[in-house]
Formats: C-alpha cells, structure tokens, sequence
C-alpha cells in the first residue's frame, strides 16, 4: 500500500506517563495509556518566541528585535467519558497535595491511514505507521473540565484536560520505531 502524503488529522495517539519513571517504566506506562485511553481531540500543537525590541538611536530604518525565550501554550486535550478515571486521579493527586506532586510526559503520534503492521505487533490501533511526532515534557494538569449534561441531546459526553508543560517538541518519524522513515530505509526508498 502506498504511503499517503499528507497524513489526515483524525488518527493520533496519546501517551503519557510519570516524567520521574525510570526508562523502562516509561515504555510500559505509554503502551498502557495508549491501550487504555484516547482522544477525539488535540490543541495547542505551537510554540512561538518572545521577542525584544530594541530602539538604537541613530537607527531610524527599524528597530532591532532580539529572541528572549520560547513560549509554549497550554495543551488541550478532549475524550468522551469512560470508565478510566484517569486524568481525574491525576489531577486530584496533584491538587490535594497528598504524596508528590506528579508531571507526566507525553507524545502525540500522527499515523498514516495504513500500512504494513511494524508497530502494534497485532494490537488494535497500533498497527498505523506513525508519521509525524511532538513530545511534551513536565506537564502539570492545570484545568480538568467535566461533560455539560443536557437530557434534551444526544451528544457524547465530553472532558476537557488542559495541561501545562516546559517544552514541546516536534520528532523526526525516522526517530519512532515503525516509522514511515525506518519502513522506507528498509525497503530501500
């Protein structure tokens, strides 16, 4: 099967998992929260500079303008309740302020429609082959929104998560096994 180019923006993944987890701890808590749990949908996939200006006099063309740091939005993810408590757990431990307070890092994977099964080994929605990947890390849970209920409508039940993290980045998908990058090196593409 041909690899589609653009990939579509509804098949993702998200997994997270305790940024003070030793590495093989992390592996296991990103299968398992990937397995458990999805989202309909992700926000706030941007980072943007904080610029200084700086007016030289004498200069009277344009101001220079200097990058002071990088600033990341909030991330904005939303699911349809479900039995998995998850994210309300998360975040009751980190407001209540019982034990340590916990920070999750994450990735959000954009999979191709289809392909060759490289990654899942057979299991349901990890047999796509990832195209592209960001990477958060540090996250803190600073707003949790619950469904609006409504007896007169039909609609799915909706939680909002909004978290707070110290970086974003965007992986290259030859980084990710069973990448289109790593199945077109094997191929000999």
């Amino acid at each position: 099967m041909a690899l589609i180019q653009p990939a579509p923006n509804f098949n993702f993944t998200v997994s997270m998992w305790d940024a003070d987890a030793s590495a093989l701890a992390q592996v296991a808590g990103a299968l398992v929260s990937a397995i458990l749990g999805g989202f309909q949908e992700v926000q706030g996939l941007n980072t943007e500079f904080e610029m200084e200006t700086y007016n030289e006099g004498g200069r009277n063309e344009s101001p220079h303008r200097f990058i002071k740091w990088t600033k990341y939005p909030n991330l904005v993810f939303k699911r349809g309740v479900s039995f998995n408590p998850s994210l309300w757990d998360w975040y009751r431990g980190n407001a209540t302020g019982s034990g340590n307070r916990t920070r999750k890092n994450g990735i959000i994977m954009l999979m191709d429609r289809g392909g060759p099964n490289l990654v899942g080994a057979g299991l349901p929605g990890l047999d796509r082959i990832p195209t592209a990947a960001w990477t958060f890390t540090n996250a803190y849970p600073e707003k949790l929104v619950g469904p609006q209920l409504n007896a007169r409508g039909n609609e799915i039940a909706i939680e909002t998560l909004e978290i707070s993290h110290e970086g974003l980045e965007r992986v290259s998908p030859t980084m990710i096994p069973g990448s289109v990058g790593q199945f077109a090196a094997s191929v000999g593409i």
